[in-house]
């Protein structure tokens, strides 16, 4: 097995903090992607087990653009690499099974084995439902007459325009589709934030396309057989109904919903902050949401964002009444002047079993002269795992990237957890 210091083009990696004996006994499962690298190294990325007590293993390093990473019931892992494919890893680096998204596959044979999955691709990660099933996220496009030319200018034009929206896939072993449900067919098409205009799709080879809702995670609720999907560019959490497609409430910012879907949006029960541009969400066992709030304008158009130097993310906790369709904030982390950070993109959290403790990932800190930014373009950019007590103290800190030292920059997706005695890596 590799560890970073053996291997000096690794990521730059510096633990700040480890309280074993205060910490989750697990083992954490993450990537590492490189940002702004030359065109030859472009897509290096490196996945990572990190233990109980702070010893970091990478157990593959790939020149694909590797991004979600799920541990398995079986001890296999689950792994994003890029556009159209997922594989199933076993620990030593083999692939077990691998599937492919045909539409990403027109042009190019797919792997040796690939089942596939009649979609035109696949992005960010993969969950696993308890069924053994696939929740795999995958895309549309559609023009729409009549659609906003600004987030700023309430008095813009409208034009036609080529909208992309996303379709939450459940997909067996197999192949086949059990599910799927179509966003654009679920909530307004023409609801904007900023970053609903974003050009996400079209540096991916869809031109002229505006990422109007940008999903990025999922999550199954089995209490009542639904399904959660985190939204970037509609700083919104839905959850919808996984027999009837229906949604059933909206978890986020107010403005700008129309109805019938201004009926679904949870009020707030108390002091909330909303969540906005978030990352991962999950269902804990309390039966609360939890997500990475990564807070990107911190407001909806046309009302003027939060100056990217006052911002801050956070992970934070939401108790959602679904009978008087309200939501409560009971847990943050991350709004104090103690812990201020701004990730401006990627990112995650995840509740721990039997410590209570909550590990997050703020996945994209972006600094342009010396000033943080939501603007990853051409800025300096690093990522800090972190792994909190239910009281805000910190009891894990490791910090990848080291902007000061000139580096250009590394990213995190997000981290998962894996049982404490997995072994990862090659024997």
């Amino acid at each position: 097995m590799v560890t970073p210091q053996e291997a000096p083009d690794y990521p730059p990696m510096r633990l700040v903090e480890c309280r074993a004996h205060e910490r989750e006994p697990a083992t954490i499962l993450f990537n590492v992607r490189k940002w702004r690298a030359p065109k030859s190294e472009r897509y290096t990325g490196w996945l990572y087990a990190l233990d109980q007590s702070g010893r970091l293993t990478c157990f593959l390093k790939s020149q694909k653009p590797v991004q979600g990473i799920r541990c398995l019931p079986s001890g296999n892992l689950l792994i994003t690499i890029g556009d159209g494919l997922i594989q199933e890893m076993t620990l030593d680096g083999g692939i077990a099974r691998q599937w492919i998204a045909t539409g990403c596959y027109t042009d190019r044979p797919p792997p040796a084995g690939a089942i596939a999955v009649d979609t035109q691709t696949f992005h960010h990660g993969v969950n696993v439902m308890p069924n053994g099933n696939m929740l795999i996220l995958g895309m549309e496009i559609r023009e729409f007459d009549d659609w906003p030319e600004s987030t700023t200018d309430p008095n813009a034009p409208r034009s036609r325009q080529r909208i992309v929206g996303d379709i939450v896939m459940e997909v067996a072993t197999d192949g086949t589709k059990v599910h799927e449900w179509r966003l654009l067919d679920i909530l307004d098409p023409y609801r904007i934030t900023y970053g609903s205009r974003d050009n996400y799709w079209q540096l991916r080879g869809f031109t002229d396309t505006r990422d109007w809702s940008h999903a990025n995670g999922t999550c199954y609720d089995p209490r009542d057989d639904a399904i959660l999907v985190s939204l970037r560019t509609q700083d919104a959490i839905v959850k919808i109904d996984r027999t009837t497609g229906t949604l059933k409430w909206i978890l986020g910012a107010p403005e700008n919903w129309r109805d019938p879907w201004a009926a679904k949006v949870l009020r707030a029960d108390g002091d909330v902050t909303w969540n906005c541009h978030q990352h991962d969400c999950s269902v804990t066992s309390a039966g609360t949401v939890l997500c990475f709030d990564n807070g990107n304008y911190r407001a909806q158009p046309f009302a003027p964002p939060l100056p990217h130097a006052r911002n801050a993310s956070r992970a934070v906790e939401f108790d959602v009444d679904e009978t008087r369709l309200t939501a409560r904030q009971v847990w943050s982390f991350g709004a104090e002047p103690e812990h201020r950070l701004f990730a401006g993109f990627q990112g995650g959290a995840i509740r721990m079993p039997r410590t209570g403790n909550t590990f997050i990932t703020y996945g994209g800190i972006c600094r342009r002269d010396g000033e943080p930014s939501d603007e990853a373009g051409d800025a300096l950019v690093e990522a800090k795992l972190l792994e909190v007590s239910r009281e805000g103290r910190v009891l894990f800190d490791l910090r990848i990237g080291d902007v000061d030292a000139g580096y250009p920059g590394y990213y995190v997706f997000r981290s998962d957890m894996a049982p404490a005695h997995l072994q990862v890596g090659p024997a």
